[in-house]
């Protein structure tokens, strides 16, 4: 065995070593994104790849219908470069617009499906999208602000269009069909055009198939630049450490409008030959049915997914004997939630982090190095610590920003050169806005967000500390925890707690507040509580801290 020197021994420094993973990442091809998951087509031509709404798509079935809709955007005058926006919900429809899209050379620009008109027209604006592909019922809304675009043709999508006989339909995309003004239909399409689409030549380092749109933190929202390459390295690194199996088969809740959504498992399972079943709007009741008709063995999702499951009256009703991989991401879990889905699954939930930046996962907790109470370690690249004011590395155990560099990350922010210099450094590394540390024992630990820390009375307060102890009450769902003005303190603590419903108008501020007194500092215990219905989420159900800050602003 060879050894390797470690010049940063005793410092905040981590690069992945083979044997952390289930099995060693193979070299990436330099080919367009795609090809990767055209192996499994040969290899697995009748195997389910896709299931959405019921109804079962093989690989040789999806590999089909995305080759007719590349033909048809060939057709329509899309080409090498041209950037496709994809307004849709997770569907077997967002999967194949996004296969024919990348496979005839274009760019795939996915959008929030809550977006309003401002939006829209912004990131339409931005990316330079003449062709959108976009859900049925939101088409009227495309069509009134296409007048302030670039757009030339709208290509509309009805869900229903792919589902099975009987197969439960959530009740916002229930509409019955009906032809859409100044749309062409997106399955007439696939019914006519022959499955031949023209033969395009990739530069899988430089040529981009996608653009995500991350939210604007201090300006407007950016569009994080994937490159074919990079999205091939993500794809061989997510597989292969986790150790996702041909047999595998995966629920998935992340929309494609989120990074996540294309590895965490979707890509991951297609490369694989596995199946993914697709879920385009959460229910709880509903995702448990799927998860015991399908025999699910892999699931990921954020936190606030396994917090609903767990709260579901009938989850002790469910077999999870077939599940082996428990994944939560996209936002901190809390130590209180892993135990309790440990006892009632005996599956570990595991935690990782990622952004957009560096292709979704980047740290997680792999077979051979697991530390439940770390995010993990990194997957494929290498991870320091600095501190953000000198840019010097710091010893471990302390907290810094967290950077990360690796193949899979961007290669930057679309026509946003200062931005990407502010975050994309020279030599590979990228800036994350990510507090942590790593520790004595080489597992990297979130604190928060940089600019979430609270600041009170010269103590760096994290609120997801703070939020963890308090889901350890045995009456409470979720918390979320901000920074409020205090005169004396600067800043002071305020949680936002929703109650079990057996403990609602019983519970009260001061057996809360008791109970923080007894389990953390004096420093770090909310000083204001406030009860409330619901936490404001984002589209994949993160809490938005954000929101709750401006609500307190506009209090102020």
């Amino acid at each position: 065995m060879s050894y390797r020197i470690n010049m940063y021994e005793n410092m905040s420094y981590l690069r992945t070593e083979p044997e952390w993973g289930a099995r060693p990442v193979p070299p990436a091809p330099e080919v367009n994104f795609y090809d990767l998951i055209r192996e499994s087509v040969f290899r697995f031509p009748l195997k389910t790849a896709l299931v959405f709404f019921d109804r079962k798509i093989t690989y040789r079935e999806m590999d089909e219908l995305s080759d007719r809709f590349a033909a048809a955007l060939s057709e329509m005058g899309v080409q090498k470069g041209d950037r496709v926006a994809v307004i849709l919900p997770l569907s077997a429809q967002a999967v194949i617009a996004f296969h024919a899209i990348i496979k005839i050379g274009a760019i795939s620009v996915p959008c929030n499906v809550m977006f309003k008109q401002d939006e829209f027209i912004y990131i339409l604006n931005d990316s330079g999208a003449n062709t959108v592909i976009c859900l049925d019922l939101l088409c009227p809304v495309i069509e009134q602000i296409k007048c302030k675009t670039g757009l030339r043709q709208v290509i509309s999508v009805h869900l229903k269009d792919f589902s099975g006989p009987d197969a439960w339909i959530p009740l916002l995309v229930q509409n019955e069909k009906q032809p859409v003004p100044g749309a062409i239909d997106m399955m007439e399409l696939l019914e006519s055009t022959p499955p031949r689409p023209p033969k395009v030549d990739i530069n899988a380092r430089e040529d981009t198939a996608l653009i995500i749109y991350t939210a604007g933190t201090t300006g407007p929202p950016k569009g994080v630049i994937l490159t074919h390459y990079s999205m091939v390295n993500a794809l061989l690194a997510q597989c292969h450490t986790v150790g996702i199996e041909h047999n595998d088969v995966n629920l998935q809740i992340l929309p494609m409008f989120h990074i996540g959504g294309y590895y965490l498992m979707l890509h991951p399972d297609l490369y694989q030959g596995a199946t993914t079943v697709l879920m385009p709007l959460f229910d709880p009741t509903e995702y448990l049915k799927a998860f015991e008709r399908y025999q699910v063995n892999t699931l990921l999702g954020i936190p606030t997914v396994f917090v609903a499951l767990l709260n579901h009256p009938d989850i002790k009703k469910y077999d999870f004997s077939n599940l082996r991989i428990c994944i939560a991401a996209g936002a901190p879990v809390p130590g209180e939630l892993q135990k309790n889905w440990y006892e009632t699954t005996r599956v570990e939930l595991s935690q990782g982090w990622g952004m957009t930046e560096c292709n979704a996962g980047a740290i997680v907790n792999l077979p051979n190095k697991v530390n439940p109470d770390s995010i993990g370690v990194p997957i494929f690249g290498e991870v320091k610590i600095i501190d953000p004011e000198t840019g010097e590395m710091l010893p471990r155990g302390e907290t810094g920003e967290i950077l990360f560099r690796g193949p899979q990350g961007a290669k930057g922010y679309w026509d946003k050169p200062g931005e990407t210099r502010e975050t994309f450094q020279t030599d590979g590394w990228l800036h994350t806005g990510d507090a942590g540390y790593i520790s004595d024992d080489g597992f990297i630990f979130f604190v928060d967000r940089i600019k979430d820390l609270i600041i009170a009375s010269g103590y760096n307060i994290s609120p997801f500390e703070v939020e963890s102890f308090i889901m350890k009450h045995p009456s409470v769902i979720e918390a979320a925890v901000i920074g409020i003005t205090d005169e004396y303190r600067g800043e002071t603590v305020k949680a936002y707690i929703v109650l079990k419903e057996e403990f609602r108008g019983k519970t009260t501020e001061d057996e809360i507040m008791d109970f923080c007194k007894e389990h953390m500092a004096t420093y770090k215990r909310p000083r204001v509580i406030e009860f409330v219905d619901e936490l404001p989420k984002s589209a994949i159900g993160k809490v938005l801290r954000r929101v709750l800050k401006e609500r307190e602003l506009a209090k102020e």
